[in-house]
């Protein structure tokens, strides 16, 4: 029982450990990251689960903020070469 115990922490402490990589990346540099309490006492599945779907939202926003990133050099590369402007240097100046 006691090994569940250690291994289901570690579970919890693995998926806070990415919330936080994660939400340190979405967010502006002067953002104070947030403290998600874990009581241990409470280490049922439905808590690992809430933390779980949080995890996954915030890796959606990322990835939806990455192919959003994406698009727009996908756009102003497309303009530069139009306008005959170097892409790096715009990149650069923006």
């Amino acid at each position: 029982m006691r090994k569940k115990k250690v291994e289901r922490w570690d579970q919890f402490v693995d998926v806070i450990e990415q919330i936080k990589k994660v939400a340190s990346e979405i967010r502006p540099a002067d953002f104070v990251p947030f403290r998600i309490p874990v009581d241990q006492s409470d280490l049922s599945l439905r808590k690992l689960e809430e933390l779980t779907k949080e995890l996954q939202s915030l890796q959606k926003e990322k990835s939806d903020r990455l192919k959003q990133v994406m698009e727009h050099l996908n756009t102003l590369h497309s303009l530069c070469e139009v306008l005959g402007v170097d892409f790096k240097q715009t990149v650069n100046e923006v």
